[in-house]
């Protein structure tokens, strides 16, 4: 076949380091375009990240300096509540002039006094925990002396705004600021991140299909695409990867049906920036390789052939003429033309001097061809014969050691039966022996749990006792309260009487005129008197009311303490009754474990005689199938023999037989 000529054999291995190359040039180049595009990858993400940063930075700038002023306009706020009095037109004016949106000042349990929102709104900072007022509560509380809180959307309705709050100037109240957030938002949307993937999309054109920014749980926070709101499940491990800030992370996977790359770098807000870059120039660049390296292949080849093929017209011709020879039914008294003196001539000389040799040789052989022919005839025969007879020997030895292994092999697995289910007496054996352990251990526990079990209920029985004491002395002395009650409202009555008598003295002694001059001065300390005794017993009857209260909540709580006593007792008596009952089926377990144990010490000493039984009769197994394996591998290895000897006496008469068809083929 003219594949097979020595014109191809050059050519194609030409072919192939040339190929070898073009491809591994066009593999290196590839692979530089495709890092620099990856690394352009990470330049733009970067690019992008800094823009982003840098926005973020400006907004907490922005919303710092807010927030500053802001707490300026609370501490001016606090000091002019607490100097002087406002009343809601003056807090709308002072709003509007100082340029303050709403302003809320509390009293000192968080209910709203004033603010320029409205004139009779009611309002609890401390209302509801979840709210998000309740945190300038720690203003009151002294917990903190300033609350911030980013600009949010307010849980009252949709409008985002900001609010700080301090505590009160000289008594703690919750003064705060809000401050309507339309110009944070309106500088995220000029300068924040959806702008600036915005502008990175359209200034980078096709190569970037997608920018956006994501929460660790891959929901997209801003993005160049509204439609897309959730990352691919795919992403979430490159995202997390990238949330650790240790390696650089990627993806490549298809965006709308487009080969792209994904890359992420982490943002100092905990969130991360995706950027999704296309593919498809790294393609473009691949397929116009294929194509390029194809084509030198293509004219390489066809110049190479052209030229090899001219050298090998002369070979041709010098081939014609040993095929002629080959095809001439082996006529060796032919000769190759040498009339050149060149390498081609030199062979033409060199092979027929070859011919010639083969020629004397060839005449040699076929004439002992003849000879051997009979010879391996005969052996054939013979081989015949004992190739049956080894083969019959061979089938009965195998029988046997068939047999003597199937029963080997049953009394294995007999004795690894065995020997399991020693591993299991043993292994229950000791279960057997660790509950009884445990048992004990747990009698130990119960017994000295039921005894302060009774401790408790005889010191719930004394604090019964103690408690229904302290309830009678609480009872006896509201008794003495009331009397000293009805002592102290005697005592108000003399005094009002007293002062009554006095008041007539003065009379009295107003008409004697100089004559009741000295009564009237002893009527007047009288009066004195009288007016000091009722104040006193007016106290007085103010501290017994006080004691009467106290000791009337101190007789409730008596009440209910022996309430409560009273259902601890109960409870510790059925909690001791639970007790007896463990006890007793803690020594019925008890008992059941010892019968065990003594039944697992019986099975124990079987178990040692059947084991010893089956180990030997494995032992007995084994030596029978091993002698009988190895006869049978003698037998197996001389049928082997016998076998190899037959085929390699069939293999001799066939070759005499070729050997002789082919040197008659030859002319001699």
């Amino acid at each position: 076949m003219a594949i097979k000529s020595i014109k191809y054999k050059i050519i194609w291995p030409l072919m192939v380091v040339l190929f070898a190359v073009s491809v591994g040039t066009a593999t290196l180049t590839y692979q530089q375009t495709a890092e620099s595009l990856h690394e352009k990858g990470f330049t733009t993400l970067e690019t992008a990240r800094i823009g982003i940063e840098n926005a973020i930075i400006a907004r907490k700038t922005t919303e710092s300096v807010m927030e500053k002023e802001m707490v300026g306009q609370a501490a001016l706020l606090s000091y002019m509540f607490d100097k002087i009095p406002m009343n809601y037109k003056q807090a709308v004016e002072i709003a509007e002039r100082s340029g303050i949106d709403e302003f809320w000042i509390t009293n000192a349990q968080g209910q709203l006094v004033l603010t320029n929102a409205g004139e009779k709104i009611d309002f609890n900072f401390g209302a509801d925990p979840k709210n998000q007022a309740y945190e300038f509560m720690d203003l009151i509380s002294g917990k903190q002396k300033v609350v911030t809180q980013p600009a949010q959307q307010r849980s009252v309705d949709p409008k985002v705004y900001k609010y700080v709050g301090v505590s009160g100037w000289s008594s703690p109240r919750i003064v705060q600021t809000g401050r309507d957030g339309a110009t944070l938002t309106e500088l995220d949307s000029k300068i924040g991140a959806k702008p600036v993937l915005t502008q990175l999309k359209s200034e980078l054109g096709g190569d970037v299909l997608f920018a956006g920014v994501v929460d660790a749980t891959g929901k997209l926070v801003a993005s160049s695409d509204d439609a897309v709101t959730q990352l691919d499940t795919k992403l979430l491990d490159s995202l997390s990867v990238s949330l650790t800030g240790e390696h650089k992370a990627f993806e490549t996977m298809s965006y709308n049906g487009t080969k792209a790359k994904y890359y992420f770098r982490a943002l100092s807000t905990g969130q991360v920036l995706v950027l999704t870059l296309s593919e498809q120039v790294l393609r473009n660049f691949f397929y116009t390789t294929c194509i390029a390296t194809l084509a030198g292949l293509l004219i390489a080849g066809a110049v190479l052939f052209y030229i090899v093929s001219r050298q090998f017209k002369r070979l041709e011709k010098l081939q014609s003429a040993m095929v002629a020879i080959a095809e001439g039914d082996g006529d060796l008294t032919r000769r190759l033309p040498d009339t050149s003196m060149d390498e081609i001539g030199r062979l033409s000389t060199a092979t027929n001097q070859f011919i010639e040799k083969i020629h004397v040789i060839v005449k040699d052989v076929k004439q002992s061809a003849h000879l051997s022919k009979g010879n391996a005839d005969h052996i054939q025969d013979s081989m015949k014969q004992t190739n049956t007879i080894s083969y019959e020997i061979n089938t009965t030895i195998h029988e046997l050691a068939t047999a003597a292994g199937t029963q080997a092999e049953v009394v294995e697995d007999g004795l690894k039966g065995v020997h399991e289910l020693a591993e299991l007496i043993d292994d229950t054996k000791g279960h057997v022996q660790l509950l009884q352990n445990n048992s004990a251990i747990i009698r130990e526990k119960e017994e000295r749990g039921a005894e302060a079990m009774h401790a408790m209920i005889e010191l719930i029985r004394n604090n019964v006792t103690v408690t229904k004491e302290v309830a009678a002395s609480v009872s006896k002395l509201m008794q003495d309260i009331d009397a000293i009650k009805e002592m102290v409202s005697t005592i108000h009555g003399i005094s009002r009487q007293t002062n009554l008598l006095a008041l007539n003295a003065s009379i009295e002694a107003a008409r004697a005129g100089e004559n009741g001059r000295g009564f009237a001065v002893v009527a007047a300390e009288v009066r004195t008197l009288s007016v000091q005794a009722g104040e006193a017993s007016e106290h007085i009857q103010t501290l017994i009311e006080n004691v009467m209260h106290s000791a009337q909540l101190t007789s409730a709580a008596m009440e209910q303490s022996l309430h409560i006593v009273g259902s601890q007792e109960e409870n510790a008596g059925q909690t001791s009754d639970t007790f007896d009952f463990i006890h007793s089926s803690l020594q019925q377990i008890h008992e059941s474990i010892e019968s065990i144990s003594a039944d697992m010490a019986h099975v124990d000493n079987r178990k040692n005689i059947i084991v010893g039984f089956i180990e030997l009769s494995s032992a007995s197994s084994e030596e029978t199938a091993a002698s009988s394996e190895e006869v049978l591998a003698n037998v197996e290895t001389l049928g082997q023999m016998f076998e190899r000897v037959h085929k390699e006496s069939i293999e001799l008469h066939d070759q005499m037989t070729g050997l002789q068809e082919v040197v008659d083929r030859f002319k001699v």
